[in-house]
Parts: C-alpha cells; sequence; structure tokens
C-alpha cells in the first residue's frame, strides 16, 4: 500500500505534467491569437489603402471635370482655415 508521500510526490508530478502541457497550450493559443490578428490587421490595411486611391482617384476626376470650381473652393477653404486661426491666436 503506498504511503501518503508516496501518492503526494505522484500528484505532484501529475501536476507538474500538467502545467507543463498548459504553458504549451498558451504558447500555442497567444501564437495563434497573433497570427489572426496580423491577418486581419493586414486585410484592414488594404481596404482602407483602397478606399484612400479610389478617394484620390474621384477628387483627381472632378478636378479634371471643374478645374476653376476647385481652384475657388480650395482658395476659400484656405481663407476659412486662415480667419479661424487668426482669431483663434487672438483669443489666447
Amino acid at each position: 500500500m503506498a504511503t501518503k508521500d508516496e501518492n503526494l510526490g505522484k500528484e505532484l508530478e501529475t501536476l507538474r505534467k500538467d502545467l507543463a502541457s498548459l504553458r504549451g497550450d498558451i504558447g500555442s493559443l497567444s501564437k495563434a491569437v497573433k497570427a489572426a490578428g496580423e491577418q486581419k490587421g493586414e486585410a484592414a490595411y488594404r481596404r482602407v489603402r483602397e478606399q484612400g486611391e479610389s478617394a484620390v482617384e474621384k477628387v483627381g476626376h472632378t478636378i479634371d471635370q471643374k478645374p476653376v470650381t476647385s481652384v475657388l473652393t480650395a482658395f476659400g477653404t484656405g481663407v476659412l482655415v486662415g480667419v479661424m486661426l487668426m482669431l483663434n491666436q487672438r483669443r489666447n
């Protein structure tokens, strides 16, 4: 019949093996999560880049179609931003 010390030793050894297995499982899980995050990040980057390129293309097309309107719009926007910046500096 096994003594309490022998049973405790067996249980501790089993616990050590289980902990080692758990460490390995956690390591594998973290690698899988990292890989999934990288894939989703790359996909999101591609979508944003495609949308940005599409927006630039649309703006370029609009400028080609209406150059005078585009120049006047850019000028008006610049004046508006300049006035807002001057007003902000006067408050400070």
